[in-house]
């Protein structure tokens, strides 16, 4: 066995190849005895005629003159064929006749269709081709066609000098009826394209759920909106908790999770950056590792926002569908929305820097200061003037230093859109105490990193506002 490497390898093959290439051409070599007066016609049907791929208009003579020079005659093959005594040449010892193929001088013209047919795509040009004969050949309209307007393009080549399109419109109805206004002829590369009804069986859907009469999978019409859904699904139940009430929709999710990547890069980037500050500035073995053990508990907290998926979650407030329509909440439905009514969770959450966080009997007489006095009362370091509370619907408020406070948005003391009251609490809302930023030590980071793994929502809150004041808002 003899072996080769790679470069003889490739040698044997390029050797190969080109022995196969001259034994084609030897096989497409006809040797004819020449007989005296014999002539170019007379030599190609003794070598058994042309074949279809013979190139009609030039073909060639190889002649060895005497002096060893050769020559080349050029002449018109279809001339010679029909006995036409200029290019029907009479032939000479060891003339050789080469017969091109049409394929290197004839182009493959195309005409092109797309669209609402059965078979799209790319169709061979034929002389006097029309609009009809493309739309037949790629086998028919199909039924979502559609059929006042239709448009087409036409390659425009200008002797080979340049090449423009030109688009035209038509009727296709009366082009399929063969009006010879609409019905044009081709020309090669034109491309027609046949439109789809508008709306065509353009089916979307969305879902209720929760405390409607009816909820289940809805189909929508373009243009219809949340209170038009509502009443489809039977109304709201007695039991239905409108505050509480979670629409979602996939383009505000795909925002959303964007937003937060976007943060975690930021925060990452920052903390890193103060980390190194920080650390170049240490004076003793005992600040670096706290440096150190502070990064590690903020990273934990990054490590939980980066795997936080959003929810695309909408803050909307709901009311009977005849007070919800036409206001702000009665948004336009897009396809995959969905709409969540819950029963009434009648329980307040306190979160945050508070003795024991936990869960209490919602009871309208409290304000906040009570419920965190059953939370045991605030830390040594609860930041009192930023407490908030994130509303059942989604919305966050910061809980006012007074009890009066004026909507500067509105120019009025805050009411609804439907003239009810907005209470500070109400049932399903937590109370969230963040911690002061210069007392937050890696330690109590974890408890973020906690609250955060028993809490989704209230959890990245707190994690959000805890890393955007430390990273972010003090550098602006």
């Amino acid at each position: 066995m003899i072996k080769v490497d790679d470069k003889q390898a490739s040698e044997i093959e390029k050797y190969l190849q080109e022995k196969e290439r001259i034994k084609k051409e030897e096989r497409n070599i006809i040797k004819v005895f020449l007989k005296d007066g014999m002539k170019v016609r007379d030599a190609i049907l003794a070598a058994g005629g042309l074949t279809e791929d013979a190139y009609p208009y030039k073909a060639e003579i190889i002649r060895k003159e005497e002096n060893n020079q050769l020559n080349r005659i050029y002449f018109n093959l279809q001339n010679a064929m029909n006995g036409i005594e200029k290019d029907n040449i009479i032939l000479k010892n060891l003339d050789k006749i080469i017969i091109h193929s049409k394929i290197g001088y004839i182009y493959p013209q195309k005409v092109f269709i797309d669209g609402e047919v059965l078979r799209p795509g790319i169709y061979d040009y034929v002389n006097n081709m029309t609009v009809k004969d493309l739309v037949f050949a790629a086998g028919n309209i199909v039924e979502s066609a559609y059929l006042e307007s239709a448009d087409i393009s036409f390659q425009i080549i200008d002797l080979g000098k340049s090449a423009s399109i030109e688009h035209k419109k038509i009727n296709l109805r009366k082009a399929l009826e063969n009006d010879p206004e609409h019905n044009l002829q081709l020309k090669p590369y034109s491309r027609l394209f046949v439109k789809k009804i508008p709306e065509w069986r353009r089916e979307e859907f969305v879902n209720i759920t929760g405390e409607v009469r009816f909820p289940g999978r809805y189909i929508i019409k373009k243009g219809e909106t949340l209170s038009s859904l509502i009443e489809r699904a039977g109304g709201y139940t007695n039991e239905a908790y409108l505050r509480g009430a979670v629409f979602t929709r996939v383009r505000v999710k795909e925002l959303q999770q964007r937003t937060l990547e976007d943060m975690y890069m930021r925060l990452e980037k920052d903390i890193m950056a103060d980390t190194n500050i920080r650390l170049s500035t240490a004076i003793s073995a005992e600040e670096v590792a706290g440096i150190r053990a502070q990064q590690e508990g903020t990273q934990r907290l990054l490590d939980a926002l980066r795997r936080t998926k959003a929810t695309g979650r909408m803050t909307i407030t709901l009311a009977h569908p005849r007070l919800l329509k036409g206001s702000e909440f009665d948004v336009e439905l897009e396809d995959n929305d969905t709409l969540y009514i819950p029963t009434k969770n009648n329980v307040i959450l306190v979160q945050g820097a508070v003795m024991v966080p936990g869960s209490f009997i919602y009871n309208e007489r409290l304000d906040h200061e009570a419920y965190i006095a059953k939370a045991g009362g605030l830390t040594k370091y609860a930041d009192p003037k930023n407490m908030f509370v994130l509303k059942a619907d989604g919305s966050a408020i910061k809980i006012p230093n007074r009890y009066i406070t004026w909507s500067n948005e509105n120019a009025r003391w805050e009411l609804t859109a439907f003239g009810e009251e907005r209470k500070m609490l109400e049932p399903g809302d937590a109370i969230i105490i963040p911690e002061k930023l210069e007392a937050i030590a890696w330690m109590r980071s974890i408890n973020y990193y906690n609250v955060l793994k028993k809490n989704k929502q209230k959890g990245i809150i707190l994690l959000i506002f805890y890393l955007y004041k430390k990273y972010i808002y003090k550098n602006n």
